[in-house]
């Protein structure tokens, strides 16, 4: 039967194989964490240069509005045949309905 390590037995070693003091592992973890830091600013700073250069197009105000109106319009459209397509589905099922019930 084989045995399964269930906890991770290995210390902090250096480059030699020795044991780290636990001053020299807190240094480690600092360094670390500093060139996570450094890491995650110069991304950020990527990310909002790319979101700076592929950003929507701005539009004057009347072209905004005009635009604003249509996309309306196209909803209004689009629920009011949504609303047609469920009362009529409501009234098809309402309908089987009372014929598979009179009919049974």
């Amino acid at each position: 039967m084989t045995n399964i390590a269930l906890h991770d037995d290995q210390q902090p070693t250096d480059e030699r194989d020795q044991p780290l003091s636990r001053s020299a592992y807190r240094q480690q973890q600092r360094q670390e964490q500093v060139d996570f830091d450094k890491r995650d600013k110069q991304r950020l700073r990527a990310e909002k240069r790319y979101a700076k250069q592929h950003s929507e197009p701005t539009y004057d105000e009347a072209t905004q509005t005009s635009l604003t109106e249509a996309k309306i319009a196209r909803l209004k459209y689009r629920l009011n045949w949504t609303i047609f397509g469920l009362s009529a589905g409501i009234i098809i099922v309402f309908f089987d309905f009372i014929f598979l019930l009179n009919f049974n």
